[in-house]
């Protein structure tokens, strides 16, 4: 999902909780400070960028033993420590879920068109 919303991290775990789950991943992007930088405008084209995620989603389920993804990236200006992405991933074990997240954010730093420019 592509949103201008702040995202809550906890609502998104509670959701994803379930009892065949025994392990969540949860990478968080966030925007650094950098000398000078005040923050970010994050630009997307929209539709495509949600398509490519939808794919991304559906690639990781094929190649890992998950249960359960979650992507929500920010679109809009951002200031220094605000939320930018999150990826979270259910599975029955650890290692499948730590695989997966890796392969999603590697991937969709990669192929999701989202362009960052510092300001």
């Amino acid at each position: 999902m592509i949103t201008k919303e702040e995202f809550s991290i906890d609502e998104l775990v509670r959701k994803m909780k379930k009892p065949e789950i025994g392990a969540i991943v949860t990478f968080l992007g966030v925007v650094r400070a950098e000398e000078g930088v005040k923050g970010i405008n994050v630009e997307t084209y929209k539709e495509m960028a949600e398509e490519e995620l939808n794919k991304l989603e559906s690639e990781a389920r094929e190649k890992f033993n998950i249960e359960a993804v979650e992507i929500v990236h920010r679109e809009g200006s951002l200031n220094v420590g605000e939320n930018i992405v999150v990826i979270l991933v259910g599975a029955k074990h650890r290692k499948e879920a730590f695989r997966a997240c890796e392969y999603l954010i590697d991937e969709l730093k990669e192929r999701v068109p989202i362009w960052k420019k510092e300001y």
